[in-house]
């Protein structure tokens, strides 16, 4: 390994016996081998830490970090604050990296010096088969300056990207009040700054879809949505990114009284409530006039069955 490695991968891991060993050979089996890893055990209470140990005896480009539990983001600056590459790369402890993955995108990096976010198209994957893939079409890929996409939508899926480590530095790292937000939420702020993405579009990652995704607390990652975009707005920048940061701030805080709805369903008063609450944020929203057509009929007593409901809001919100 080199003194200095073109790319640190941070690896945060917490109770990931299951599936870390899979992410650390996927990262093993990269066909450029100029990195070293940074697997920051978070406070793992079963074997995850023994399994990235044994690893790291047989390969030294992978060294093992362990401390108390402080979540995703914590660990990731951890690792950030080791890392010693040109670029820093994200791989979540249960996702896969294809062996092309890094040679792709430090191509892309060689390709055009003004790149600051590299990052691939991914497969959703549940272990043994494709779920989907993000981007279908070339047109939507979010190449270039895509700061007002951002304040609507994350973009890019954490285990795809790659950043100048100096720049990860330079914007605070990752905050780790935000869980389940933390990478958008870094970059949003690299958005305020000027943000060039540039990304390889052959799916190159595969994530993967099972109960324990920390995304699937709809709650909570509705929640840290509008903590990201209050604080975007508390910061300065670009007119045009702040006219979308409040734009989509109401749409947020909407998502938030309808994934607070959908875990009372047996409580007609809180969902009208909620609902009223969406409305008042973002009366134009397409989901919460979904939500009126679908789901407001049977808590107030109309024809619509509570299956129904139940059913059309589990294909909402994955539950």
């Amino acid at each position: 390994m080199s003194a200095t490695p073109r790319v640190s991968v941070l690896v945060a891991a917490y109770n990931g016996e299951a599936f870390v060993g899979e992410a650390l050979a996927s990262l093993r089996a990269q066909t450029a081998r100029d990195f070293e890893a940074i697997v920051v055990d978070d406070g793992s209470t079963d074997r995850t830490a023994s399994i990235v140990a044994a690893v790291a005896t047989t390969d030294e480009r992978i060294r093992l970090v362990r401390q108390g539990n402080g979540g995703t983001q914590a660990a990731r600056n951890t690792a950030l604050a080791a890392a010693r590459g040109t670029w820093v790369a994200l791989l979540d402890q249960d996702d896969v990296w294809l062996p092309g993955k890094l040679e792709a995108q430090l191509a892309l990096a060689d390709a055009d010096p003004r790149a600051n976010l590299l990052f691939t198209n991914y497969r959703s994957w549940d272990g043994s088969r494709t779920l989907g893939t993000r981007y279908l079409r070339r047109d939507r890929f979010p190449e270039g300056d895509v700061a007002v996409e951002l304040a609507r939508s994350c973009l890019f899926q954490a285990s795809t990207v790659m950043l100048p480590r100096g720049l990860a530095v330079e914007l605070g790292g990752f905050d780790p009040t935000l869980r389940n937000a933390g990478d958008w939420d870094l970059w949003l702020r690299l958005a305020s700054r000027g943000i060039e993405a540039l990304g390889a579009f052959e799916p190159l990652v595969l994530y993967r879809v099972w109960g324990g995704n920390e995304s699937r607390d709809h709650v909570r990652t509705a929640v840290e949505r509008v903590a990201m975009l209050e604080k975007a707005l508390a910061r300065g920048q670009p007119a045009r990114l702040r006219a979308a940061c409040t734009r989509w701030l109401g749409h947020a805080r909407a998502q938030v009284e309808l994934a607070r709805a959908a875990k009372r369903l047996d409580d007609p008063a809180f969902v009208r409530a909620s609902l009223r609450e969406a409305l008042r944020h973002d009366p134009t929203a397409k989901r919460v006039l979904e939500w009126l057509a679908v789901a407001l009929p049977a808590p107030l007593g109309g024809r619509r069955t509570a299956a129904l409901v139940h059913a059309k809001l589990a294909r909402k919100f994955g539950e």
